[in-house]
This record gives C-alpha cells, structure tokens and sequence, in this order.
C-alpha cells in the first residue's frame, strides 16, 4: 500500500483507542495445535489449475527517488519460472480447506477481527468477524463464493497453501508478476492510473477514510476478476484485496546482499504485504503501484488482506 496511506494507518492508530494501534504492535506465536495442522488430512494433491507460469526473467525491482526510502536503491533481481494464482483465494476454495482439515483460523480462536466502519471512518474490533462473518457477527458468505477471503492472518494464508502443496510467493516474485513485462511504467497495466477514463481495479476513490465515490463499482471487497488481468493474466494484482507474501519485512532489505536473488530478510517481526487493497487512496495511485510495499504481523486480520498461491515453475512429476 501507498506511503500516504501507510501513514494514515499509524496515524489513526496513534489517535484511537488500545485496540487498533495494539493490534499494528503484537505479534503472537505461530499456532502449533493439532487442530491447526495444514495436513491434518492430508496435503492435496497439487495442480495448476488456475495458475500462470511466469517466465524465467530480470527485472529492476523498487522505484527510485523520489520513492519512500523502502522501496530503494533500485536493484536488478533474477527469478526462475514460477507459478502463481491467476487470482486471489476465494471464499469457496478456502471453504474446501475449511471442509477438508477443521482449521480454526487466528480470528476464530482469537474471537474478532478489525472490520472498517464508514461511517466512523476506523478500524474497530468486531467480535465473532471472521472469514465466515466477513462484514459483521451475522453476516454470511451467501452470494459471496467468488469474493476473496479476507480476515485471514499469514499463519491462516501459509497453512493453506501448504494444504494445496503450493507456497506463498516472495517479495520479488509479487512485484515481478504485478509488473507483467512492462519495464517502465508504475501500475501492472501501463502508465497511467486510468487509461481512456477505464477504471482497472478496485480502490478507493475520495477523501480516506470517510468518503469514498465509488466509481469503480464497488465500496469494499469485490469479485473477483471484475477488472482487467494484466499482461501475465493474473487478475486484482493491484488493488482489492492486498496479498500475504513469504517475506519478512525489512526497510532496508533492498541493500541487503540478498536483495540481487530476491531473497528478504531471515528475521523480522512483521510479514511483507503487497498489491494495495480497496482501501488504497487513488491520489497518484497509492498503493496501486508496482513497487509499493507494506507490512503488518504475521497475526492481523482486517477485511482488506487476502492472500495467493505461488509454487515453482517445474511441471508435476505425472
């Protein structure tokens, strides 16, 4: 997400209650019960289904100055071929994971989530939202089987992926993908946040955090495939839903010596997030852009982060 937005997070954080800016600084231990186990009934069977092979290539990852300091120096990175999730994970595959292994996830056990209120304009903790209860403690899923799933913590988006013998994709790989080829232009689709008055994502339109226009279709979370894939086919790669990513966080990671094989940091606090959400501010694109990073712990869950697959481009032994 934008710099801008990021710093309207800690800033409402700042002025609110315990919960929220609590919520930004904890981070719990990974869960551990039996009950939590991805493979508990087993890991299924993997497949491509559903996923782009991405071609092996370098790129030029970051953006240069004036750029937020995290986001350099910019530095040419080689990937191998890997695949990803032409989409985000909906609310009808995680239900089969659900089905399948009786995960609870970290909102379930923990009783709550953040939800966004518009009319307040925060972040509060709603009791009993979760992944099932996305919009409130009586909400449901009914009509919503293509929507992502949100409320879901790193913890909750790595076991999935384990079950579905795939992984979460790194840093690199996310921002190799957003760019789909195109070597100069700061949003997944071109240069310009919307071509020909088209609007090509869901976010947010208006003054954050309590006016939003709307002109996109949609005032929150949004089906997916409603916009445009980008030129590797991967759709709301920029926008809807932000994205769990392997990587610890680490502002200063792009001068690590790690930073040229797109490998981040080995220790952290915080799990790198990427692609923006609905909630990003359309001022300049704020966390629509290509290189545009955020963070949270590895235990926040909110109704604007969601998480995709990722696993390595060799073929499957048949």
């Amino acid at each position: 997400m934008a710099r801008q937005h990021k710093k309207m997070l800690w800033l409402l954080a700042a002025l609110l209650p315990l919960p929220l800016a609590y919520t930004f600084h904890t981070v719990e231990r990974e869960p551990t019960s039996r009950s939590n186990a991805a493979a508990k009934n087993g890991v299924r069977k993997q497949s491509e289904s559903g996923m782009a092979l991405l071609p092996e290539g370098v790129f030029l990852m970051g953006s240069p100055r004036p750029g937020p300091a995290d986001q350099r120096p910019v530095h040419r990175v080689g990937l191998k071929s890997f695949r990803l999730d032409i989409t985000l994970v909906t609310n009808r595959e995680f239900e089969n994971f659900i089905d399948e292994t009786g995960y609870l996830t970290t909102a379930e056990k923990r009783g709550w989530s953040l939800l966004f209120d518009r009319k307040s304009g925060r972040w509060d903790e709603a009791a009993g939202v979760c992944w099932r209860h996305p919009t409130g403690a009586n909400s449901s899923l009914v009509g919503k089987d293509d929507y992502p799933v949100v409320h879901v913590s790193w913890f909750d988006a790595m076991a999935y992926a384990t079950w579905a013998g795939k992984r979460l994709s790194s840093e690199a790989e996310y921002e190799y993908a957003a760019r789909g080829g195109l070597s100069d232009a700061p949003f997944p689709w071109g240069r310009e946040l919307t071509p020909e008055n088209q609007m090509q994502a869901n976010y947010w339109q208006g003054k954050f955090p309590l006016t939003n226009l709307g002109q996109d279709g949609f005032l929150g979370v949004a089906p997916v495939k409603s916009f445009p894939a980008n030129r590797f086919g991967l759709f709301d790669i920029a926008g809807n839903v932000a994205c769990w990513c392997a990587d610890w966080y680490g502002a200063d990671s792009y001068g690590s010596g790690g930073a040229r094989s797109g490998s981040g940091p080995d220790t952290g606090t915080e799990r790198v997030l990427r692609g923006g959400s609905w909630i990003s501010q359309s001022e300049k694109g704020g966390g629509l852009q290509v290189s545009d990073r955020d963070h949270a712990p590895p235990t926040a869950t909110n109704d604007y982060v969601g998480f995709r697959c990722a696993r390595d481009g060799k073929p499957l032994v048949k």
